[in-house]
């Protein structure tokens, strides 16, 4: 039975709790922003709070209020900016009113009716091979000028994940979050624990790795308490954010400031050289 008179903003609430007892605080806020985003401008229109006075004519107007604040020609490239600006804002629309028909606040979603195509998403050009050259010698510098056991440490850390990230295709969360015991030398491999969408699986990596790995393991705080792979000069767990750091400025130094990407260009890089060495292999 669908209740009555149920306020679209505490519905909201609902939803968030609903993504919170599965979903990463991110995937929580990209939903829940998306909502947040249409009831402002609802409000903004006169439209009734009242989720089921809700229509799907409601939702067309806000996708076109959404292309008409960016729309200022007619050309292809324009409206694939359009398209991919609206669609983050259909996703979280559809799970929103999906899960309101779900739990009985409303009998048919309005925007079952309403079909985008997902846009094509902008090609992310890989690395070139002078890049991680220029990247790899900045590692290898900074090993070398290391005095202190602290920076040893840390330079060995940082040629360490460079490598891993190339040869394993790993995602940011998950080199970040790696344990000691993930690691297999002797098998050069790793397990993923938990990740993208709560999964596990093995990964291999390379020769570079593996030596890189052997000489951050044999130079790694034995007082270090816990089991994160990743440690920071303090003996805390390496973050999310410290990670992306070291690749930032490792970029900087690299004098690769100009080069578009973030650490998830590596990935894409792993993912190009995979593809051409199997073709290779394939002859």
């Amino acid at each position: 039975m669908v209740q009555e008179g149920i306020n679209t903003e505490w519905l909201l609430e609902g939803f968030k709790y609903e993504l919170e007892s599965t979903a990463r605080s991110r995937t929580v806020e990209y939903y829940c922003g998306g909502v947040r985003r249409f009831l402002r401008w609802a409000n903004s229109a006169g439209i009734p709070s009242d989720i089921r006075l809700i229509t799907k004519y409601h939702i067309q107007a806000f996708l076109h209020h959404l292309a008409a604040t960016r729309c200022h020609d007619n050309s292809k490239n324009q409206s694939d900016r359009v398209e991919r600006l609206r669609w983050p804002y259909y996703r979280a629309l559809r799970r929103f009113f999906g899960w309101a028909v779900k739990e009985g606040y409303m009998e048919k979603s309005p925007i079952d009716e309403i079909v985008l195509k997902p846009p094509q998403p902008p090609p992310i050009e890989p690395y070139h091979p002078e890049h991680i050259i220029r990247m790899l010698k900045v590692l290898d510098y900074d090993w070398q000028i290391a005095k202190t056991p602290r920076q040893r440490m840390l330079a060995a850390r940082n040629r360490a994940i460079f490598p891993l990230f190339l040869e394993s295709g790993l995602r940011l969360e998950e080199v970040a979050n790696l344990q000691i015991d993930a690691i297999d030398m002797e098998r050069k491999r790793v397990v993923v624990r938990f990740g993208k969408m709560g999964k596990s699986r093995l990964s291999g990596f390379g020769p570079q790795t593996k030596k890189a790995l052997w000489r951050y393991l044999s130079l790694r705080p034995s007082e270090v308490k816990g089991d994160a792979l990743w440690v920071t000069e303090e003996g805390t767990p390496l973050s999310v954010g410290g990670v992306q750091i070291i690749i930032r400025r490792l970029k900087e130094d690299a004098g690769l400031q100009h080069v578009r990407g973030s650490v998830h260009k590596l990935r894409h890089t792993f993912a190009t050289t995979y593809l051409r060495h199997s073709k290779d292999m394939k002859g």
